[in-house]
């Protein structure tokens, strides 16, 4: 994860490196229909202040998934990747 002082140097190119995951959720997905729940569950997580300097950094306005997975743990990234794809977490694996 990503400590919120370090969003206003993280750059685009950096984005593939932050994940360090392997399979599925180490591949950034872009390109599902609900962006907008996905990135509001992202503000919830992270709180309003560093939602928004993740988002107006030049990674952010790129790549909002990246930047998302570089602030959220693994689990919160698996529901993040959820709701981009389903838009809720109606029906999500509890373990």
């Amino acid at each position: 994860m990503t400590d919120h002082k370090d969003v206003r140097v993280l750059r685009p190119d950096q984005l593939e490196s932050v994940g360090g995951g392997t399979g599925t959720l180490g591949v950034y997905r872009p390109g599902f229909q609900y962006k907008r729940e996905s990135l509001e569950y992202f503000r919830q997580c992270v709180g309003e202040e560093t939602y928004r300097l993740a988002m107006n950094s030049d990674a952010g306005r790129v790549h909002h998934y990246a930047v998302a997975r570089a602030f959220l743990n693994q689990r919160d990234w698996e529901k993040f990747c959820w709701i981009e794809e389903h838009g809720s977490l109606d029906g999500f694996p509890e373990q």
